[in-house]
């Protein structure tokens, strides 16, 4: 197992919603970061904000060619901490509305773009078992909700490729964060109430927190979660009956 250089860590999709508050939280905790998105300039404005200056490497995940390229440079020669993934696209709309490009726009950035994450750096984490990959989900993977597809169902699909790639390779640190509703670019799109909203910052908190615990899934607001986890287990009689009330 190689040891790993403390506080470095490298957070892609930072530019935005949780990834930037946690970019700023671990920099007043003192880490070394490297920062990725796809707007160079969302970078360089969060890097000003910052007490210590971020390596700035903007990669489009949704490319798999700029992404390999860009995760060869930042993996070479560093000892990480933590990789974190926040990277997400939503368009709320009824299925039979929603635009071909919004389908496929969902589904290349929530889904396919983590396997192209996971082909990447887990040979990383192979070699550097103290290096932990965190990968952002949702508790609307969880159950099917309403409102939700097709956002919803990748959502479930990450969910299911990080319980198989964990089981696969036990060795290595990967770990799901799966937030309830937090306020953001994304969530304001939305026009129906969302339960136990809570901000950025509040995310951010919930997930360093987690960060010295050893379970899999980081999931928060725990009354939204846990409500979540005991729907999925219910006869779909009773799941049909309560979800659509």
């Amino acid at each position: 197992m190689s040891k790993c250089q403390r506080n470095c860590v490298w957070i892609i999709g930072a530019s935005q919603g949780i990834g930037r508050a946690v970019a700023k939280k671990l920099d007043n905790l003192g880490y070394d970061l490297v920062l990725s998105s796809r707007s160079l300039a969302d970078l360089q404005g969060l890097n000003q904000c910052l007490n210590k200056e971020a390596q700035l490497s903007p990669l489009d995940v949704t490319d798999y060619e700029d992404f390999s390229l860009t995760a060869e440079g930042v993996l070479a020669n560093k000892y990480f901490d933590y990789i974190f993934y926040f990277p997400g696209y939503y368009e709320p709309a009824p299925l039979e509305e929603m635009s071909l490009e919004v389908i496929h726009a969902t589904l290349e950035v929530n889904f396919k773009s983590v396997v192209y994450l996971l082909k990447l750096v887990l040979p990383y984490l192979k070699k550097h078992h103290a290096c932990q990959l965190l990968v952002a989900s949702s508790v609307a993977g969880y159950v099917g909700l309403p409102h939700s597809q097709p956002y919803a169902a990748c959502k479930a699909a990450v969910i299911n490729l990080m319980e198989s790639v964990r089981a696969e390779n036990p060795e290595c640190g990967l770990r799901l964060i799966t937030p309830g509703f937090v306020k953001t670019r994304l969530t304001d799109k939305n026009t129906f109430t969302m339960p136990y909203l809570i901000s950025s910052e509040q995310a951010a908190d919930c997930i360093i927190n987690e960060l010295s615990h050893q379970s899999f899934d980081i999931h928060f607001p725990k009354k939204i979660s846990f409500m979540l986890k005991t729907l999925r287990l219910m006869p779909y009689r009773l799941y049909f009956y309560l979800i659509i009330r």
